[in-house]
């Protein structure tokens, strides 16, 4: 199912989300922060469990691998990539080349021309988490010690950046299937088709 550029005219605007307010800034960041020590400790037993030696020698492994060019070089890598699977799903539902944009505490990618339906939105908004994170998996079989710290801190970094991701899921959730949403970027406007209780915008 294609998304729309026109909005059905039985939808009107009900609610909206703003990921770059100060109060959802700061609560993403303190979220991220109990998240990245949350999915390190998860992808670190999974890999000890796959590899025992890792278990034997992680800190000693993971202090002489990951230095301060790996750690921005890892962070800056898994940001690209994760805005680019973003990209690719706003593509596969438009067909027409999604924005992407960077600043200095977050970055993104949106369509902010169409509206798209509460599940097209929803696999959208969790497919890097989802992808990269089973992609990720399925590769510690196969790396060895040195790269492993490395595959680790990238998951790592993707699942607790994906903070604001699962916010606007978890939100959408809740939301009628028939729900329209538009994406400008940090600001996510819903619109239902019932105009019962509906917002001002």
């Amino acid at each position: 199912m294609k998304a729309t550029r026109s909005l059905p005219e039985q939808a009107s605007f009900y609610h909206s989300l703003n990921l770059a307010s100060r109060k959802m800034m700061v609560a993403q960041n303190v979220a991220g922060i109990v998240l990245f020590f949350f999915f390190g400790w998860i992808f670190m037993g999974v890999a000890a469990a796959i590899n025992p030696h890792f278990f034997i020698l992680s800190i000693r492994i993971f202090v002489g691998t990951l230095t301060v060019f790996w750690f921005l070089l890892t962070a800056v890598s898994i940001i690209i990539i994760h805005e680019i699977i973003h990209a690719i799903g706003f593509y596969w539902f438009t067909r027409e080349r999604p924005e992407i944009g960077f600043h200095i505490l977050y970055a993104y990618a949106s369509a902010p021309n169409w509206y798209f339906t509460r599940n097209q939105f929803i696999l959208i908004g969790i497919l890097p988490f989802m992808l990269i994170t089973s992609v990720g998996l399925m590769l510690m079989p196969f790396v060895n010690l040195i790269t492993l710290p490395r595959l680790i801190l990238a998951l790592t970094l993707n699942a607790a950046g994906s903070i604001g991701d699962i916010i606007v899921v978890l939100w959408l959730v809740s939301q009628p299937s028939k729900a329209w949403i538009r994406d400008k970027g940090s600001f996510i406007a819903l619109y239902h088709e019932s105009t019962a209780n509906n917002k001002n915008e």
